[in-house]
């Protein structure tokens, strides 16, 4: 039986917006997140215990990044675009994890996408797909926070930024989860009050995405000689 919706969650308020600022803690970044959305009363339900935690990284191959951990340890958002790590339709949420990949393998495909590192490219349709899919298996998972946007996998980034993805098109939307929620969800609070915002976090090719048009441009592409 999937579980009941529960009371609205907002986890402990401590006046985290006013300590924003650069090396903040997982856990920190992960209130924060959650006390912006409360700005905007975005419902949120209880939160993933560590048995649930543990059962939906056993079955979807990834550990979710401290601070995402903790955003869904402090409560769970119920919108429409929030994965239902709890009781949603398994297949579903498998569409989401594997989406990101998919859609480079659809570039490949339809737009002719093909970074030189990953040498000659074959000639057939099978060929390509074949070759790139073997690639991308060693690229980090991103995993769904809300919508198609992402966030790394535990094990492989130093960091959290949030990556809205769309194929081979990336774009970093915040430095962490609370920097996201302010820019898209909520007020835009950190944007006035918070310190410079730091260096995002480099997450291996999928940084280099983001960078793609830039670098394209002056010649330093991931797809140039």
């Amino acid at each position: 039986m999937p579980d009941e919706p529960a009371d609205d969650v907002r986890g402990p308020r401590r006046s985290s917006a006013g300590r924003a600022g650069a090396g903040r803690s997982a856990w920190h970044v992960a209130e924060l997140a959650h006390e912006l959305l409360s700005y905007v009363e975005e419902p949120v339900g209880r939160g993933l215990s560590g048995a649930e935690r543990a059962r939906v990284e056993r079955r979807f191959g990834f550990r979710f990044a401290p601070a995402h951990r903790a955003f869904l340890a402090i409560g769970m958002p119920r919108g429409p675009l929030w994965p239902n790590w709890r009781s949603g339709s398994t297949s579903e949420l498998r569409t989401l994890v594997r989406a990101p990949v998919d859609g480079v393998v659809a570039d490949v495909l339809e737009h002719d996408f093909w970074p030189s590192a990953w040498g000659a490219r074959p000639a057939s349709d099978a060929g390509r797909e074949a070759v790139a899919r073997a690639q991308l298996i060693n690229v980090p998972t991103l995993v769904p926070f809300f919508g198609r946007r992402y966030v790394p996998a535990a094990e492989q980034a130093s960091g959290s930024p949030v990556l809205a993805v769309h194929r081979t098109e990336v774009v970093v939307l915040g430095n962490d989860l609370a920097s996201y929620v302010d820019r898209e969800l909520s007020v835009g609070y950190l944007l006035h009050h918070a310190p410079p915002a730091t260096v995002p976090a480099t997450v291996p090719f999928w940084s280099d995405l983001a960078r793609f048009v830039d670098a394209t441009l002056r010649g330093q592409g991931i797809m140039s000689p």
